[in-house]
């Protein structure tokens, strides 16, 4: 059955196929037996009958985002903040708003700011109780943004001083109660910090702000890595996606994806509208074996705007060029020249629009399963979009029949 099924492995390694000593030629006998200690012996059955059957069948999970076209938004919640986060826990939805952090692992707290004493609180999500006040982490001046490390274990905070801080924090096991101390300061920015986004996997902290600039930290050693070329309006959102370790960033309406290295991958002017900020971003965090990657933005405008990073080789730039260049194009290079870059190796192209909010878009989460797109605006308005099962077969059967 093996044989028919041609699985099979070499044929030296199967017990009695060569008869050792019957070989004579010391050159050939010692390249046979090199050969059996290499790939070792294979057993000559190990079953009487066939494997049975599984009893589930395994089915590849749909790509929402390659079926977007058929997404259907449906309305989740109406919050009285504008929502800024979305996370989901096991069946939970969690939202809050401005100034607001949800605290890993359990995400029964959150982290809150921008108080007129220039406070940093915890407070617990269910009961809005609050568990710990701290003063002064930024010298009296006030804090703009935060991020948090995938284990709770670190917190990070931007000031409208440009300083970027890093904190431990320790827990009281009791009472709930936070205490933070301090593990250095990161000085460079010129101007407020304006987003944070920290990646444990690639233990990078990545600062955006006001003075144009994105800055790469090192999250263990807590060092300068790499500024990315200047942006031609202040960095609104930063983003890396755990898996690829790709840096996302968004600085008016021009959107960028680096390497972890800091190398421009693409970038592109996601509108014609210099009022259509980016306020949000996210990505897919699936495969890092699939064709292309997927990135989404949220729009000043109410957009939510689907972007595919796709491969542009040297023949498909001859071609571009021969065709004549087009609006995607004209943006791309646009782009291209705003961050004084001569040719990105990859091309963001826009896929889908979804318009379903009158709202700025200000939070997107993708869910694990690749299954539901949450996004919030500012009006406190939680949006679900997800395919149809009709939609999805009708799709995948045109996609596998093209």
């Amino acid at each position: 059955a093996a044989e028919e099924s041609v699985n099979v492995f070499y044929h030296y390694t199967y017990e009695g196929s060569v008869d050792i000593d019957a070989v004579s030629d010391p050159a050939i006998k010692s390249s046979i037996l090199a050969q059996i200690n290499h790939f070792g012996q294979t057993p000559r059955q190990l079953f009487l009958k066939p494997h049975g059957k599984r009893r589930c069948k395994w089915k590849l999970p749909v790509r929402m985002l390659q079926h977007c076209n058929h997404l259907i938004p449906h309305e989740v919640h109406k919050a009285a903040f504008p929502i800024t986060q979305i996370v989901t826990f096991y069946e939970k939805i969690l939202v809050v708003g401005i100034n607001n952090l949800l605290e890993p692992l359990s995400y029964s707290t959150y982290i809150a700011w921008g108080y007129p004493d220039r406070s940093l609180r915890f407070i617990s999500y269910d009961q809005g109780r609050l568990l710990s006040t701290h003063e002064n982490l930024h010298g009296g001046n006030q804090l703009w943004c935060a991020g948090v490390s995938h284990d709770g274990q670190v917190l990070v905070t931007g000031g409208d001083d440009g300083i970027v801080s890093v904190w431990q924090i320790v827990r009281d096991g009791n009472h709930g109660q936070r205490q933070l101390q301090l593990k250095k300061t990161l000085c460079a920015h010129t101007a407020k910090i304006t987003c944070l986004f920290v990646s444990q996997p690639y233990t990078l902290i990545v600062s955006g702000s006001e003075d144009c600039t994105v800055l790469l930290w090192d999250l263990n050693g807590l060092l300068f890595v790499k500024q990315l070329p200047e942006f031609p309006a202040p960095v609104s959102a930063v983003y890396v996606n755990d898996l690829t370790g790709e840096i996302v960033t968004a600085a008016g309406i021009l959107l960028a994806v680096w390497s972890i290295n800091g190398d421009c991958l693409a970038v592109v002017n996601t509108s014609q509208l210099p009022s259509d900020l980016i306020m949000s971003l996210t990505g897919s965090v699936f495969s890092d074996w699939l064709e292309a990657n997927w990135f989404i933005s949220g729009h000043q405008s109410g957009a939510i705007k689907v972007w595919r990073m796709v491969y542009f080789s040297d023949e498909m730039k001859a071609s571009s060029e021969a065709s004549g260049k087009s609006v995607s194009s004209n943006r791309i290079m646009e782009g291209n020249l705003e961050l004084g870059v001569k040719s990105a190796e990859y091309r963001l192209m826009l896929y889908k629009v979804l318009k379903a909010h009158k709202d700025p878009v200000l939070a997107l989460h993708l869910t694990s399963d690749l299954k539901q797109l949450l996004s919030g605006d500012s009006g406190g308005n939680l949006l679900s979009w997800t395919l149809p099962d009709e939609s999805v077969r009708s799709s995948s059967n045109q996609h596998r029949e093209g």
